[in-house]
This record gives C-alpha cells, structure tokens and sequence, in this order.
C-alpha cells in the first residue's frame, strides 16, 4: 500500500497525444522535463511513447527500477538513417524461440507526422515497426554471413484485436520458416505486438534477403524494363492519336 510520502507514477508521452494526455496519471513529455511545471524529483516516471531518444535518455534515473527506458537500435539494425524515424529497442532473445524489442515511438516519426488522430497508435505505425522488428532480428540473429543485405517484403498481412494506447510496449518475433537459396533466403515470421500482458496486433511477414549488390543489379534491370514498357504503351498511344488525327 502506498504511504503519504510515496508517489504515484506517472506515464510521459509526446505532446502530439494530447487527447490521451487527457487520461489521469499520463504527463506530456515537455511538461515533465520542465522543472516548473513537471512533476516534482521523488515521482516515478514510465516512458511511454511520443518520447525523442535524447527524452529517453533524460528520463534514466527517474524510471522504476524493472521499467528503465528502452534504448533505440541502431541504423544497421533497423536499416532507418534518422533516429525518429527509428520504432524498436535493440532485440533480444526471449530464449523460447522468440525474439523481444520495444516499440519506440518518436511523435515526430515520419510514419505518424501526417496521420495521429484520436487517442491510439495508427495501424501502419505498427506494421512499420513490425517490419523494423523483423530486419533487426535478422541483422542481429539469424543472418547466414556478413555481406550487406537488402530486405524485399514479398507478402504481409495483419491483424488487430484491440487499439494499442501510447504505453510501453513490445513486439515478439517469432521465425516460422527459412528456406536457404544460392542467390537469396526466405523468411516466414509472426510478430506479436503486445500491451499491458495482451496481445493487441499480430503481423504476419514474408521477406527476402538480397546481397546488397546483386539486389541493386536486379532492381536496376526491372526499372529499364518498366520504363521501356511504360515508353512502347506511351508510343502505341501516340500513334493511335495521330492515325485517328488523319482518318
């Protein structure tokens, strides 16, 4: 039981979620790195999301003990370049076949910049970083060499059992098939997405891994084919124009 002279904890999250800041116990990021206006030193803070890496990295020693604030991955993780667009913690293994990353959220993150309404996290925010979850197991665990690999997404399907809030959160990755090739693997994973104990989303992937330079010499031949297809459509077109112009 809590005495007078203990706090309550409080949950921070992005300004931009300010219709769940409406929720008691939630505190906007900005107000709780604002000596004035935050809650005072003795007060617990969790990490939810909304928060840029440098908030989350502020807020270390103020988190409780068991619920430190995650980490972003890296770039050769995630294959993401700027560090608000990066979704997940560093993955680790779960030990029982699965693999766990937090979901970060930077409420400046290109997913979400066009597209936060309500009090809940946008579906396409969690199947991006379902995606993010599945190249940085790959990267981290399940890569067969160290050549640099592009991931082409051949199928992806999703599914939804209940909206995901701006709290901490984790993703389980789970490997179904791999089947090894000369030129590339395949992968078949489920990645759970997982809030308070439940799971709220499952995304359901197939995915390719390319070395970089071959996949560059592929994508290279089908842009010269899409062009000469889309120029012979265009010339057909053309000729029609001017037959009928002189009929």
């Amino acid at each position: 039981m809590m005495t007078s002279t203990e706090h309550q904890p409080m949950i921070a999250v992005g300004d931009r979620f300010e219709n769940f800041l409406a929720n008691p116990g939630t505190v906007a990021a900005s107000r709780v790195f604002d000596p004035a206006a935050g809650p005072d030193a003795g007060t617990p803070v969790v990490a939810g999301q909304g928060l840029s890496a440098e908030q989350l990295a502020t807020l270390a020693g103020r988190t409780p003990a068991d619920m430190p604030p995650p980490v972003p991955a890296n770039a050769a993780l995630t294959h993401k370049h700027q560090s608000r667009n990066v979704m997940i913690g560093v993955p680790a293994d779960a030990g029982d076949g699965t693999y766990v990353a937090e979901l970060i959220l930077d409420e400046r993150n290109e997913v979400i910049e066009d597209h936060l309404t309500g009090q809940h996290i946008p579906a396409v925010a969690l199947i991006e970083a379902a995606r993010q979850t599945w190249t940085a197991v790959t990267e981290r665990f399940l890569r067969q060499d160290a050549a640099a690999l592009r991931f082409v997404v051949t199928d992806i399907a999703a599914s939804f059992q209940q909206l995901v809030f701006p709290l901490p959160t984790t993703l389980h990755y789970e490997l179904i098939e791999c089947v090894p090739g000369r030129m590339q693997q395949t992968y078949r994973c489920r990645v759970r997405v997982r809030q308070n104990g439940r799971t709220a989303a499952e995304i359901r992937g197939t995915y390719l891994t390319v070395a970089e330079n071959l996949s560059a010499k592929q994508e290279a031949l089908a842009a010269r084919q899409a062009v000469a297809r889309q120029i012979a459509a265009a010339s057909a077109a053309t000729a029609r124009d001017r037959k009928d112009a002189t009929s």
